[in-house]
């Protein structure tokens, strides 16, 4: 029998927290044209765009060679938490993981909201199809990618 099981990163971030959240709350389309050497396509295919109850088709590289299409369901989103909840319900992912589920948090710092303790808080929790399985660190490696693009091109755009 499997085990439900979780892997957690956090990035510190040096830009607004309000713009990097902004970015993955009304802009996650854009991944595209930040990586495009990660992203192949990034697409609506139900509900309304980056709502709780919206499907995203996301093709992507993961590791090598290997270019994987996943639906992902935006499970919940809370604005005041600065939360979002993506579940992978859909694809080739659904061979190895019974449950994939990604929880973005981003909290800032004591100090200010720019910098000084601000992170994104990127939460994986997963159970595999078999032991035999690996943790998706792969995902998590996307993840940490991601979060340290969009906190260099928001630090970019506050002409900082």
């Amino acid at each position: 029998m499997s085990r439900s099981d979780s892997i957690v990163a956090k990035v510190e971030l040096k830009s607004n927290i309000e713009k990097f959240y902004g970015f993955f709350r009304n802009h996650v389309e854009d991944l595209m044209n930040l990586f495009p050497d990660l992203y192949q396509g990034i697409d609506l295919v139900e509900g309304q765009y980056l709502s709780a109850g919206s499907v995203i088709l996301f093709k992507y590289h993961l590791g090598a060679d290997q270019v994987v299409s996943e639906k992902w369901l935006i499970r919940a989103v809370d604005d005041a938490k600065k939360c979002i909840i993506y579940e992978a319900i859909e694809g080739d992912l659904q061979k190895y993981y019974k449950v994939l589920r990604a929880k973005l948090e981003v909290v800032h710092g004591r100090s200010s909201k720019i910098g000084r303790g601000s992170f994104a808080k990127w939460t994986i929790e997963f159970e595999k199809a078999n032991e035999n399985v690996p943790s998706p660190d792969s995902h998590m490696e996307i993840f940490v990618k991601i979060s340290k693009g969009v906190d260099a091109y928001c630090l970019s755009k506050q002409g900082n």
